[in-house]
């Protein structure tokens, strides 16, 4: 089969070139490639959020403290000294707060029994207030963690530079100090964050191997487990991991705005006394873009603190997504490949081929679905899907072209043999066509021709030369036949006969018309044949021809084997026999008295008188027809020059 290497072909050409765009990642078909894994992440199982893990939010509320307020009449608070009067005066200042807030918030939730303490925050210069904050930090040490930066490192590669807390906050030492930890998330190059990293160097951060002995760095993340006493959790290796999230932003882990803490009410009712941070895990930082500190996830964009805590989640409950080798990605695509070039060469039926691609692809989108819900695998199915459906989608196409081409293939052979508008219904509905034995009942009008003397003719010519002046000759009959509109019904040895109204009917009266002029048309085409014959050595040739005008039967006659479109009835036996009276008669086109009455308005048509048909039980009127009263109005092409003197009246004996 001719589609064979076709579909082939473009199932090779499709694999290498996928297999280029997973290797190279351009920025369109990597987008691609994470939309569907973001849709994959939004739609799959999540990691459900650990109770121990709290996001104490520096929001807008705690920000947006009345600085002039009478904080005792607003608050309850009864002592005008006390750590909670004092923080809230604080917070009451211009953002950026004096850094004394932050020790009085680590000091409240470390007696309030929380496990570990981190602060989404870098504190990149001094400040005359740091000593207090400094104070909590030491006496907390084992139960804080606070931020540092690497600088302009948006995505690994870029220069970076490691900004961490001043001398005034903790030591400068080297390894760095256990309660610094970095606060960067490295987002993918479409800038969403997926995953995380939990342990770096410098190197690593710039895009190039690490070096012996070099500095490894935690994250904030990696190092407030480690501190919490989940060490174990954190995966190893210098890494990052994509991760599975809880949901959307504030849905997982809802902020609680830290002022609140401060506030006697909220603090005994929404946070039992303190009892509410008991060993947990608290992350404090900005909630609101605010602060510039929100991230696009999957999910959309999230505060910096949340994707913290996601990370955390992710750890505890050892929710990381595996990803599948190159070398298993690629042989996905040639598996897909395979099963398209299958699907396409053993199922003939494009819609069928259509419904199998669907329910291809929704079965594998299930068990891709399935391995990322219980198994934490994701697998890169743009590749292996785009190869499945673009082969089957072209083979759909190049059957479709090639299905045209044969169609048009076989419509030209057999318009050599059967008439144009006889093929037409056979190829363009041919169940009907097929299941059309019998028939029915319409009126035609119904033409002869034949050539007079041909025996003679035969006998005296080359067989070649014989057979090259037929074909010449019908192919002149038939387009004039065509052009008028009429059915080729069949060759009998070297006569014509041709039908209008079988399959489409103008209308009686036109139908008549049309076979009229076909048979004008037929007589004009004949002189100028006769004279090109005359100049290169060959025959003359005369024809007589007849017209009728009747009641058939149409249909397909014959057997579900072999069937003949055709007309059989009275009409096209009085048909042929007045075609042989042009013998008698020495007239070369003569009409039924039928037609007689349908073109009279038209042509010019002389009596014969009344003839006896043999079958007929009353005579027949029959005329000769001599010429048209008016120029014809082919419904084909537009006639030539020697085809418009089909008005005159001479005829050719």
């Amino acid at each position: 089969m001719k589609r064979v290497p076709i579909i082939v072909a473009a199932a090779i050409f499709g694999f290498v070139a996928l297999v280029a765009l997973e290797q190279y990642q351009p920025f369109a078909y990597m987008r691609v490639s994470n939309l569907y894994r973001d849709a994959l992440a939004r739609v799959g199982r999540k990691t459900p959020p650990n109770p121990d893990l709290v996001f104490l939010a520096i929001d807008s509320n705690s920000v947006g403290l009345e600085e002039n307020a009478d904080l005792g009449d607003l608050y309850g608070l009864k002592a005008g000294d006390s750590d909670e009067t004092r923080a809230l005066k604080l917070m009451s200042k211009r953002w950026p707060w004096p850094r004394e807030v932050y020790g009085l918030v680590l000091e409240r939730l470390v007696r309030a029994s929380a496990k570990v303490v981190i602060f989404d925050l870098t504190f990149p210069t001094s400040t005359d207030e740091d000593t207090a904050f400094r104070i909590a930090l030491d006496r907390y040490k084992d139960r804080v963690v606070i931020g540092s930066n690497f600088v302009s490192a948006t995505s690994p590669g870029f220069s970076t530079l490691h900004t961490s807390p001043p001398e005034t906050l903790v030591p400068q030492t080297a390894p760095m100090d256990d309660r610094v930890a970095f606060v960067n998330f490295w987002p993918d190059a479409d800038d969403v964050v997926r995953s995380a990293q939990f342990r770096v160097t410098s190197e690593v951060v710039q895009g190039s191997a690490p070096l012996q002995g070099s500095e490894i760095f935690l994250s904030l993340t990696a190092r407030g487990l480690t501190k919490a006493g989940y060490a174990s959790s954190i995966p190893p290796g210098l890494d990052s991991h994509s991760f599975r999230f809880t949901g959307p932003p504030r849905e997982g882990f809802s902020p609680h705005s830290i002022f609140e803490i401060f506030i006697p009410d909220y603090w005994n009712h929404n946070y039992a006394s303190g009892e509410f941070f008991r060993g947990k895990i608290v992350v404090v930082g900005g909630d609101g873009n605010w602060q510039h500190d929100e991230h696009a996830t999957p999910f959309g964009s999230m505060p910096g603190p949340e994707i913290h805590l996601n990370a955390i989640n992710a750890a505890l409950h050892g929710e990381f997504i595996r990803e599948v080798s190159p070398g298993l990605a690629a042989a996905l695509t040639a598996l897909a490949g395979a099963i398209a070039i299958a699907l396409t060469l053993s199922v003939r039926s494009p819609w069928h081929r259509l419904v199998a691609l669907g329910m291809m692809d929704g079965g594998v989108a299930w068990v891709a679905l399935l391995l990322f819900d219980h198994a934490s695998i994701y697998v890169p199915l743009v590749a292996p899907m785009m190869e499945l459906n673009l082969t089957v989608l072209l083979g759909l196409i190049s059957d479709l072209a090639w299905e045209r081409v044969e169609k048009n293939r076989v419509r030209r052979t057999l318009e050599r043999y059967v008439s144009k508008n006889v093929v037409r219904e056979l190829l363009d509905d041919p169940k009907a066509y097929v299941q059309s034995l019998g028939g029915v009942v319409r009126p035609v009008s119904v033409l002869f021709s034949d050539i007079r003397g041909y025996s003679m003719v035969s006998a005296r010519t080359d067989p070649h030369a014989l057979v090259s002046q037929l074909n010449e000759y019908l192919t002149a009959m038939v387009e004039c036949v065509f052009r008028f509109g009429g059915t080729l019904d069949k060759f009998i040895g070297d006569a014509v006969m041709a039908v209008w109204g079988n399959t489409r009917s103008e209308g009686v009266r036109n139908d008549a018309t049309n076979a009229v002029r076909a048979a004008l048309a037929m007589r004009m085409e004949l002189e100028r044949l006769n004279a090109e014959w005359t100049k290169r050595g060959l025959p003359q040739l005369r024809i007589g021809a007849a017209i009728n005008h009747g009641e058939v039967v149409v249909g397909n006659i014959g057997s579900p084997q072999r069937m003949e479109f055709t007309v059989i009835g009275d009409a096209v036996n009085v048909t042929w026999k007045l075609q042989e009276l042009t013998k008698d008669l020495d007239a070369d086109l003569i009409v039924g008295e039928n037609v007689n009455s349908l073109v009279v308005e038209e042509f010019e048509l002389r009596s014969l008188g009344r003839v006896t048909i043999g079958g007929l039980r009353q005579s027949l009127e029959i005329f000769e027809l001599r010429g048209a009263i008016e120029l014809p109005k082919p419904r084909g092409p537009k006639l030539t020059t020697n085809e418009t003197s089909i008005r005159a009246p001479h005829l050719s004996r």
